[in-house]
Parts: structure tokens; sequence; C-alpha cells
């Protein structure tokens, strides 16, 4: 049995291909890709909302991406209402510890009886939960992975992510500092070539709408409405529905209250 504080040999070799692959994320497509690549043989998941500190003394932003269509927009606005929201919460309690924080149903939570339930509620099922500090104790970033498989979520899994949560973040801010600098320079190609009706079908895919429930809203064929999307993923240099929500959002083209 391995020990809990040390890797194995083949986490030793995945780790090691994860740190070199992380410092070639420049983008947000490569960071996901990333994540629901190679990290996915140190921390299997589904879900990773993640945010880091933007600077200027602006609180984190948290936004997330999904490699599963059960996590709508509307259970990560609930999951991170502030102070209300589960994954806030537990965020707080982060902040007094420092500690990552690992919660399923199939552990012993310690307490953490009713946020298994709330887990559920938001579709998160589980979560292992980590943050980033600097000097002075200032958070620079948190990320919480969700919906492991049950096999894999023990308590050494927090671990795991202390572990990885450096190049995790390193690569996260790369990314937040190359968007600034398109933005900063005025350059978002993919959003100037979203059309209106691409623009309309996202924000159905947002709000958790099929391709036959958008072609029906929409008075379209389900083959027509197959087209754009993924016109709108090659555009948008995304892998999944749900992650061309968040590059919409991201860029401008969606925003959280549409």
């Amino acid at each position: 049995m391995a020990e809990l504080n040390r890797l194995t040999a083949i986490e030793r070799d995945h780790f090691a291909e994860i740190v070199e692959l992380s410092l070639r994320v420049t983008e947000r497509r490569h960071f996901f890709s990333l994540m629901q690549g190679m990290m996915q043989t140190l921390i299997p998941h589904e879900i990773l909302v993640c945010g880091a500190d933007e600077g200027a003394g602006e609180r984190i932003k948290l936004g997330f991406m999904s490699g599963s269509r059960y996590f709508r927009e509307e259970h990560f606005q609930a999951s991170c209402m502030e102070n209300a929201g589960v994954v806030s919460r537990l965020f707080a309690e982060w902040h007094v510890s420092g500690e990552a924080v690992v919660i399923g149903r199939q552990l012993n939570n310690n307490g953490h009886g009713a946020m298994v339930d709330d887990l559920e509620s938001a579709e998160l099922r589980n979560i292992v939960l980590h943050g980033v500090r600097g000097p002075g104790r200032r958070t620079l970033g948190m990320y919480a992975f969700s919906r492991i498989p049950t096999d894999c979520l023990t308590h050494r899994m927090g671990y795991l992510v202390d572990v990885a949560m450096p190049h995790i973040h390193a690569a996260f801010v790369r990314v937040m500092m190359s968007e600034a600098r398109a933005a900063g320079n005025g350059k978002n190609p993919a959003g100037r070539q979203i059309t209106p009706r691409e623009a309309e079908i996202l924000r159905w895919i947002k709000e958790g709408k099929t391709n036959a429930d958008i072609a029906g809203i929409l008075a379209l064929s389900p083959w027509t409405v197959k087209n754009h999307v993924q016109t709108i993923l090659k555009k948008l240099s995304a892998q999944t529905r749900s992650h061309a929500v968040a590059r919409a959002m991201s860029m401008g083209i969606l925003n959280a209250g549409e």
C-alpha cells in the first residue's frame, strides 16, 4: 500500500508529464486540454471550479470548466454564491486551515454531512478543494475538483492536489495574463466571428438545452442546430459545449445574467 504522503512510481511519471505540459499552457483551450487530459491520470474529475486573483485588490473571480453535461450555469451560481454556496463555504474553511478539503459520501466527513447533501444538490457529488497563498497569507487562487469517481476518492486525493496545485495555478495565471494582453490589444477574433444566431444558440446551451430543444425553440431543424454548434466549437477553440459556454463568458460574448 502506498504511503499517504508519497507518490507512487507511476504517479511520479504522470506528475512529471503534467509539469512539462503545464509549461506549454498559454490559452484557455490549452488549460482545458491539460485538465481533461493528462491531469485525469492524477486527479480524475468531471468538473473544475477555479479562480485566481486578478490583482488591483479584486476578489478572486470564480469560473468553471466541465467535462460533464450535468453541471449547468445555475448550479455553478448556486454553489459559488458568496457566504451561502457550498463551494464558497468550503473555500472559507480552507482560508482558516490552509489544508485541502476532501468530502464525499463514502468518506468520514468529520461533521460535513450537510455539505455532502449540498454537493449532491449542486450536481457536484463530491469535492477536493485547495487554494494558493502568497506573501502575507494573501489568497492567490482556488481550485475545486468535483464528480471524482467513487473508487478514486480518498483523503489521499488532498495530497495529490497539494502536489499539483502550484503548477495548476501557474498555468491558469499564464492564461489570464495572455487573455489580458489580448484584451488590451483589442484582439478578440473569435468573439467577432460569432454571429447573432450562434450567440443565441450559445445562450440556450448555457441554459442546458439540447440540440433538439434549441431546434424546437428557434424553429430550426436539429441538423441545422448541430451544424451551428460544431461551428461554434471550432470558432471558440472549444472541445465541449460546456467549454464553449465558458469561453464565450470569458470573452464577453455571454454574461452570467443572460
